[in-house]
């Protein structure tokens, strides 16, 4: 995986959580298709920033909840990884602290997302969406998908992201 930085020495890292959550059918994921932040516009796996005090699965599972609906059950730690990157050429920083749902979860059919986060939510196969690179990098690492790493870098490279892992988990 792409491990230099393109964010300048001093950027403060943000915490932040991400849920990979199986969907009803085998090999189904969920995804959300994010409307604000530094990766508004694509499909993401749901997460978001750690709050003070909250410990990382504890993220996850609320992020699941608050962006798709979910109520994930037992999850188990999948990885963490450092995503860089600017946005508007302000620099960000995230330590991502991955998290896997160990059984499946359905959307509520009365679920609504939050407009002005998520604008629609799937649990499809990931090879029918096209997630930000940054997910697709995850999910191969997790064995769940199987996207081709070279087009995984060079999107991130298009993107201006740069990722490594810090974890062996």
């Amino acid at each position: 995986m792409t491990t230099s930085s393109n964010a300048p020495p001093g950027t403060r890292m943000t915490n932040a959580a991400v849920a990979i959550i199986p969907g009803p059918y085998e090999w189904t994921l969920t995804f959300v298709l994010q409307n604000r932040g530094v990766f508004a516009g694509h499909w993401l796996l749901p997460g978001g920033e750690i709050n003070p005090g909250e410990s990382a699965e504890h993220a996850a599972r609320r992020e699941a909840a608050e962006e798709a609906g979910v109520r994930a059950g037992a999850l188990a730690p999948t990885g963490i990884y450092d995503v860089r990157g600017r946005d508007d050429d302000v620099p960000f920083w995230f330590r991502l602290h991955v998290y896997r749902s160990l059984i499946p979860c359905d959307i509520p059919a009365d679920f609504v997302a939050d407009p002005t986060e998520v604008s629609q939510v799937s649990q499809t196969y990931p090879h029918e969406i096209l997630p930000h690179p940054t997910d697709m990098a995850i999910l191969n690492d997790a064995g769940l998908a199987d996207y081709d790493p070279g087009l995984v870098d060079r999107l991130l490279a298009a993107d201006g992201v740069a990722m490594s892992r810090v974890d062996a988990t």
